[in-house]
């Protein structure tokens, strides 16, 4: 059995939205919108977190997407399978390297709520059978890897393997609403054989230069303006200067940070001389830290019940290569109704006393405590609350991610 490493999301619930997706081709790069999505969990349930282990001469072509942006949770694309209309609506996710897909297959009820792939209606589905277990803290999913053709926009990609959900057992797929995850990770997280799609890409030379970059519109009711970039980057998006960090493990996209900072100041969230490795995250919608770290910080940010101090709250800056990034009280703090009286409503798997012992539930900051395991561990998680406020570039040439503060649009 394979395990995986898929970080956690929090999921409010709230209504459905939907835009269709629309794609705008420059020379060999292609932009998509994004769809944006705030997922009804239930009527009651207004807080959630789900926590899944996550796997583990140039041509001229750059594309990107608009993704949809549902109130600023979860961001999603159109990737086409099998034919070019046949689209699903994917999760961008970095912190993983396998594409799966809802199939047929299976018949549980997580599955059969989502669209499913049909392998017997592709003329250009090619089966290799092999078997694929991912364990989540809620669950686990069985799949099937196989290849099929896949469609990206414009982007035609042959023979593509990806990974056919058979069973699936706990609520990962049942309560959110994306048909699939498209992994961005390096190939190393990926299980032998198995070619990741973007690697797919950079192996045909099809694209203009081999990085990728996201735009998450800042308002939770924008749902035209979030947007992936395939084959480079858009630089209407970066407000200034594009600061390049080197990649230091390559499985995840790791970077390092000197140190962390809350209102200028060191409280130790970083080792002395060794500062804290950073996981730049599309596929968790919050941050995450060790779990004494990030005590550490919950209780030196002390928020208040129903956030009546947040400018009075200190900044968090993350310094990496001498370059600042900082994030104010509002965009790292979220207010919730949850109370104590509604704490059976959550998952079996949500680490409540850990919670609770760092944090007031009318008011929380948008992290999560999370250890990650060496040899990648101990790392912090920089998630959508992070991208959001940075315009992120990634770059497989040159093995670095980029940051610029984002212009909204």
């Amino acid at each position: 059995m394979q395990k995986l490493f898929f970080l956690g999301l929090i999921v409010l619930a709230f209504a459905i939205e939907q835009q269709h997706q629309e794609t705008i081709q420059q020379g060999g790069i292609y932009h998509f919108k994004l769809n944006q999505k705030e997922v009804k969990i239930s009527d009651k349930q207004e807080f959630m977190k789900l926590v899944m282990l996550k796997q583990a001469s140039k041509g001229t072509e750059k594309e990107s997407t608009r993704m949809h942006n549902y109130k600023n949770i979860q961001y999603t694309a159109d990737m086409a399978i099998g034919e070019k209309f046949n689209t699903f609506k994917m999760v961008l996710d970095t912190g993983s390297a396998n594409l799966w897909v809802d199939s047929d297959r299976c018949q549980e009820d997580g599955c059969i709520k989502h669209k499913q792939y049909r392998h017997k209606d592709s003329s250009t589905f090619l089966q290799d059978g092999k078997e694929l277990v991912v364990e989540f803290g809620s669950g686990d999913l069985k799949g099937q890897i196989n290849s099929d053709n896949v469609y990206f926009g414009d982007i035609e990609t042959p023979q593509q393997n990806i990974v056919e959900i058979v069973s699936e057992n706990g609520a990962i797929f049942r309560d959110l609403d994306f048909d699939g995850i498209l992994g961005l990770a390096y190939p190393q997280m990926a299980p032998k054989g198995f070619t990741p799609y973007f690697d797919t890409l950079m192996q045909t030379r099809k694209l203009e230069s081999n990085k990728f970059a996201f735009y998450f519109a800042k308002d939770a009711n924008d749902i035209t303006h979030s947007e992936f970039t395939i084959g480079g980057y858009n630089p209407v998006h970066a407000d200034g200067d594009i600061h390049y960090h080197e990649v230091v493990d390559k499985y995840y996209w790791m970077i390092q940070a000197k140190n962390i900072l809350v209102g200028g100041k060191d409280i130790g969230l970083c080792d002395e001389g060794k500062g804290c490795r950073l996981i730049v995250d599309t596929g968790s919608s919050i941050m995450s830290g060790p779990i004494d770290n990030l005590g550490t910080l919950l209780r030196t940010l002390d928020t208040k019940s129903h956030c009546h101090n947040v400018k009075e709250l200190p900044t968090i800056s993350y310094i990496i290569d001498d370059v600042e990034y900082t994030l104010e009280p509002e965009e790292y703090v979220r207010p919730t109704t949850l109370d104590a009286t509604s704490l059976d409503q959550l998952p079996d798997d949500l680490d409540i006393q850990s919670l609770i012992e760092v944090n007031n539930w009318d008011c929380i900051a948008a992290y999560m405590p999370l250890d990650i395991q060496e040899p990648q561990g101990p790392a912090w998680i920089l998630g959508d609350v992070f991208l959001r406020k940075y315009y992120t570039i990634f770059d497989r040439d040159n093995n670095s991610v980029g940051f610029a503060k984002a212009k909204q649009q």
